[in-house]
């Protein structure tokens, strides 16, 4: 199944794979958020906020589906 990946902010330069805007990424069927997360070499506490297809999920355990959409964003400091 593919996956449809944005990374966000940082988390572009964790990613081994990050070339661009949208990666496309193969994973098995059944893959989990968690799974997506380690095939990108992303560690699991650079993501503060993980959206799948639009609404946030804060278990990396959950599964995803051949065409989801999936948005990864580092935890945002300043002021």
């Amino acid at each position: 199944m593919n996956i449809e990946v944005r990374l966000y902010a940082g988390l572009r330069a964790e990613s081994v794979r990050s070339s661009g805007d949208a990666l496309s990424v193969p994973l098995a069927e059944g893959a989990t958020l968690s799974d997506l997360l380690s095939h990108l070499g992303i560690q699991p506490d650079l993501v503060h906020l993980a959206i799948v297809n639009g609404r946030i999920h804060h278990d990396r355990a959950v599964r995803l589906a051949d065409g989801d959409r999936v948005a990864l964003f580092p935890p945002v400091g300043g002021g």
